[in-house]
């Protein structure tokens, strides 16, 4: 189960990173769609006519935890007529992309 895709074609997702972060993974995170970036608004086109997604990237303030501070944006996406199958392949390689390490 991808996180959000259950809630229809729009969803936001809380992430710990800076915009400057966000942009530089960015092109990995989507693959082999093309994509442009529009202020704060990342626009990707699907393989077929009429197929896009949009995030809408809000930068947030810093969540701070002790003397450790964390970058905090919200992403909204809004599919337009990606199938949903296409929808979760999608999502399995950005929040691949987006995981950070750890263990």
């Amino acid at each position: 189960m991808v996180a959000g895709l259950d809630q229809g074609d729009e969803f936001i997702r809380d992430m710990g990173y800076s915009l400057t972060e966000f942009h530089r993974i960015l092109p990995s995170a989507v693959g082999g769609y093309a994509h442009r970036v529009e202020g704060n608004r990342v626009v990707i086109d699907g393989a077929e006519s009429g197929q896009q997604l949009t995030l809408d990237l809000k930068v947030l303030p810093d969540r701070q935890i002790g003397m450790i501070r964390i970058p905090h944006m919200e992403v909204k996406f809004d599919f337009q007529n990606f199938p949903m199958q296409e929808r979760k392949n999608f999502m399995v390689g950005f929040d691949r992309s987006y995981q950070r390490g750890g263990g």
